[in-house]
């Protein structure tokens, strides 16, 4: 299946395989897929996670005609990412219904059992305005079954999973996640800048870990921040762990895998520095790696297992 370059094209692509398979529509649950979808990012950034908690607070029906209808919180459409109505249908023409779900009188919230009240009556509307529920493909890997009993008292739906499908259709990126995907990779190139600069004896683990936030913070905001792995010295036996207050001494080692994302799309990168000169082992080390991945470049075509580019590298390491 050909993965599209918005998330119309998308939806289409979707519709196509629910016609095929004679599904009236697909529920889809997952705000990551909410997103690619519609390119909504609904329950996505920091601050919207921290405050609902990474689950189900928005739902989208695609019928099998891509026509899309979406359920948002309020407090989601308040937020600056998502609420532009300009912005909203650049992206996503399809009809979007609001529910409260940030309400000092009535629920701070949405837990499962209250949003399952305005999830009923969306369904509902939906029906009467001539969506068919008949056959519904689900995301069985994710949709809770209180929402699965919802949909089935409102509309008398059967399900069937799509979970798989979605997984197929995202393995092939769009031209607009490959540009999501090289910005979220700017980011870290940006944040490892500001830590080669600051990888000097007696800075700190947590200096490292301030200061590229900070900078990233202030150079791609307001959702930029940049997380991961942050070891030196003995504690990179450990390979990975969180910043501490341990403080760099000459020729340690400090090993950074970093993760940033763009428009929520995540790119993973690491790096190793050496505070000052580098000793005699420290290179040799080095030159060892370097030839290791000069083999694997050398197997990068298509055809090539995974397994055999490790294989590659790890007899080259052991010679």
């Amino acid at each position: 299946m050909a993965t599209k370059n918005s998330p119309g094209e998308r939806r289409e692509v979707l519709a196509e395989f629910l016609a095929n398979g004679g599904l009236d529509a697909a529920l889809i649950s997952n705000p990551k897929h909410i997103f690619y979808f519609t390119g909504f990012p609904s329950n996505l950034n920091m601050y919207l996670t921290l405050m609902k908690g990474p689950r189900s607070t928005s739902f989208l029906l695609i019928d099998n005609e891509a026509k899309g209808h979406l359920l948002l919180g309020g407090f989601e459409v308040s937020n600056p990412w998502v609420g532009k109505k300009s912005t909203r249908k650049k992206v996503f023409e399809g009809e979007v219904t609001v529910y409260s779900d940030y309400d000092l009188r009535e629920t701070m919230i949405a837990y499962p059992n209250y949003l399952s009240r305005h999830l009923a009556k969306w369904i509902r509307d939906a029906k009467s305005e001539g969506v068919r529920l008949g056959r519904v493909g689900i995301e069985d890997w994710h949709l809770a079954e209180i929402y699965r009993d919802t949909i089935r008292r409102a509309a008398g739906s059967t399900f069937e999973g799509v979970s798989e499908e979605i997984l197929r259709m995202r393995r092939t990126k769009g031209g607009d996640e490959i540009d999501n995907l090289k910005k979220a990779t700017q980011m870290i190139d940006y944040a490892y800048g500001v830590a080669k600069r600051n990888a000097r004896a007696g800075k700190s683990e947590l200096d490292i870990y301030r200061e590229m936030n900070y900078r990233t913070f202030a150079k791609y905001g307001p959702f930029a921040w940049i997380i991961g792995d942050h070891v030196s010295g003995e504690r990179s036996l450990a390979v990975g762990g969180w910043a501490t207050p341990r403080r760099f001494r000459k020729t340690d080692t400090i090993v950074l895998d970093l993760q940033a994302a763009h428009n929520n799309y995540w790119s993973d990168l690491c790096r190793t520095f050496v505070v000052g000169k580098p000793s005699k082992k420290q290179v040799r080390a080095h030159d060892v790696l370097i030839k290791a991945k000069e083999r694997a470049e050398e197997l990068l075509e298509p055809g090539t297992k995974g397994s055999e580019i490790y294989e590659a590298v790890t007899r080259e390491i052991e010679r």
